[in-house]
């Protein structure tokens, strides 16, 4: 039977031989089709077509008035944009440390035997980042108000949170290490899991502590879901938008430029009808982002040593 049905396939015709292979190749194109559709449809052409509009002087209608790199020798002499990239520089190396610091030790505590129930402790230091973003602040902004904030009721004393530029900062960055905690808690959870217990039972026989276990195994170990979380939390922060302006806006207007994202002059800009410059400094955001990632790929990744 076996000889029979080999013969029988030896004997397929090679059209349905080179059909059944085509079938076979284009089969994972397929299932990845809708994604590839929506990010063609939402994000590269959407980025390509800014990256044109950027060499023009353009208002969203009408014609468009070629100004070259005009646009981008404006914005990169705009001291307010600088002063933003500053704001966001703070923000992600003042709330990147602790967050990760956090995130990592509660995910070596919940994933050891001292926690006993663990499915109650994941979803609870999970949920702050189901939390919306506007939500987020719209309740630190109560928690910090200076007349009637929970944390100035609870001292006594009415400190100004929001109104000094640097105190309101802080604010800032303290939400955001609110918020990031439980996501990048759920991440360092996975990567340790990813660790072989034999290594660490290796270790325990070997008469290696606790501490050098956790500072010579486990975080070299890491070394690939810190970079992740190094990289992906600089992108989140440079496009980080409505958090400081609702601490810091009043009235529907946004922050004073103190504390704002440099996404504000993006959005601005557009708001003004200049929706070339506002495609210039989308792209210079994505060029920021592109070096940021860079860097800290060739730092924190470095040049791996061969055997």
């Amino acid at each position: 039977m076996a000889e029979a049905r080999g013969v029988q396939l030896a004997r397929k015709p090679k059209g349905a031989r080179w059909s059944g292979r085509l079938a076979d190749r284009l089969a994972p194109y397929l299932f990845i089709s809708p994604f590839l559709v929506a990010f063609v449809g939402l994000f590269l052409g959407p980025a390509l077509y800014a990256l044109v509009v950027s060499f023009f002087k353009y208002k969203g209608y009408g014609t468009l008035e070629w100004v070259g790199l005009s646009n981008y020798s404006v914005t990169l002499q705009y001291g307010v944009f600088w002063q933003e990239m500053l704001n966001v520089a703070f923000y992600w190396v003042a709330h990147t440390i602790p967050m990760m610091a956090i995130a990592f030790l509660l995910a070596v505590v919940v994933s050891s035997s001292l926690v006993k129930h663990k499915k109650v402790f994941k979803p609870v230091i999970y949920m702050p980042q189901l939390v919306a973003g506007v939500a987020s602040a719209l309740l630190f902004k109560n928690f910090f108000g200076t007349n009637y904030g929970i944390l100035n009721t609870m001292l006594g004393v009415p400190i100004p949170w929001l109104e000094d530029m640097n105190l309101a900062r802080w604010a800032v960055v303290i939400m955001l290490v609110w918020r990031s905690v439980g996501y990048w808690f759920v991440i360092y959870l996975a990567g340790l899991t990813s660790i072989s217990e034999e290594v660490m039972d290796a270790a325990t026989v070997d008469g290696v502590s606790a501490w050098q276990r956790l500072t010579r195994i486990t975080v070299p170990l890491m070394r690939n879901s810190f970079l992740f979380s190094f990289v992906i939390d600089a992108v989140v922060t440079l496009r980080m938008y409505a958090e400081p302006n609702i601490l810091g806006g009043k009235a529907g207007a946004v922050c004073p430029v103190g504390m704002a994202p440099v996404l504000n002059t993006l959005v601005l800009n557009m708001q003004a009808g200049r929706f070339g410059q506002a495609a210039a400094v989308g792209w210079l955001i994505f060029l920021f982002v592109a070096v940021v990632s860079f860097v800290q790929y060739r730092v924190l990744g470095g040049r791996r040593r061969e055997g």
